[in-house]
């Protein structure tokens, strides 16, 4: 792929198990003893923008099984109205699953106008092939892949995905499908897909993508351990488990945010951080990061402090110092 421009802004999801997907069963699933309090919201901190000196955070919140997108200004909860209105042109965040089990995307033009991307998640093969829905039309990839798509970015206004290629199979309990490898795919040439890793313990899905530059790609991937593939060669940030939920550039230095955890589990009580260039910053333990946004020296990351799902809440750092957003 050759991308003769790029810009900074960045949509990804979280492709773990069929995408966020998963998290969000988890937080409606919960029993409500598990929570700080014994009852009450969960939420967590997807996205992070920063413009014009405004902090911008996306996420996901749930109550009493519902779930809906939430969104916070300068530490404070928001409408999405007043949030799309201090989004840059060419920045893009991520939305909670629609009422149709849909992964959503909103992304701002070169014009300022708002485009809209959802995917199915484990529902997301028609007649063979890959689709998805831009501002609620359907597109089919034209080729007889069996996959999914689970993460967006765009050059010059224009989608670039990154997903999963898989096999379907069929049963008496229903269809299921079952991962195989990583892809990254420009809408118009074929798909390219991406190597495991040596170190890879299985592979879970993508969780995002980010162009770089002229012929640089970079796709977070969920194989075990922090990883993400920089053009079509792994790159393996620890030996533990851990998880890449996104990657960004700024200058020469590549930043990922995600997590580890010190126990080598892939359950509970992980570590928030992210790295620069490969080396590992530690953010809080008992805590998850999602989203990350490097403006200037600052560097922003979106996420959720608690050791299970059922007591996260919502957060973000700068430089290192955490921000508690309101549920």
């Amino acid at each position: 792929m050759n991308y003769r421009k790029t810009y900074t802004s960045i949509l990804s999801v979280a492709g773990k198990a069929f995408s966020l997907l998963v998290l969000i069963v988890l937080l409606t699933s919960c029993e409500k003893d598990d929570s700080p309090d014994g009852k009450g919201p969960l939420a967590i901190g997807q996205s992070i923008l920063v413009n014009n000196g405004n902090v911008l955070v996306s996420g996901v919140r749930s109550e009493d099984g519902r779930v809906s997108s939430k969104y916070w200004i300068n530490g404070e909860s928001a409408g999405q109205s007043a949030f799309n209105e201090l989004v840059g042109n060419h920045m893009g965040y991520k939305e909670a699953v629609d009422e149709q089990f849909r992964t959503g995307y909103t992304y701002k033009d070169r014009q300022g106008e708002i485009q809209r991307f959802r995917f199915n998640q484990g529902s997301s093969v028609e007649n063979g092939r890959i689709f998805y829905y831009e501002n609620n039309s359907m597109v089919r990839m034209d080729n007889d892949s069996t996959g999914i798509l689970s993460s967006v970015t765009f050059y010059d206004d224009k989608a670039i995905f990154a997903g999963s290629l898989g096999k379907l199979t069929s049963s008496i309990a229903g269809s299921s499908f079952h991962l195989r490898s990583a892809f990254i795919w420009d809408a118009h040439s074929a798909l390219t897909e991406l190597p495991l890793p040596e170190q890879s313990t299985s592979f879970q899905g993508v969780s995002s993508v980010y162009i770089g530059g002229n012929d640089e790609f970079y796709v977070g991937g969920f194989c075990g351990v922090p990883m993400y593939w920089k053009n079509t060669k792994p790159v393996v940030l620890d030996t533990r488990y851990g998880e890449i939920w996104q990657i960004t550039k700024s200058g020469s230095d590549v930043y990922a945010a995600g997590l580890i955890n010190k126990h080598n589990s892939n359950s509970t009580a992980h570590t928030a951080c992210y790295w620069k260039n490969g080396v590992l910053h530690e953010l809080e333990d008992g805590a998850q990061a999602y989203g990350i946004f490097v403006d200037g020296i600052d560097i922003y990351i979106s996420g959720a402090v608690g050791n299970v799902p059922a007591s996260y809440r919502p957060c973000y750092w700068k430089n290192g110092v955490r921000v508690d957003l309101p549920m």
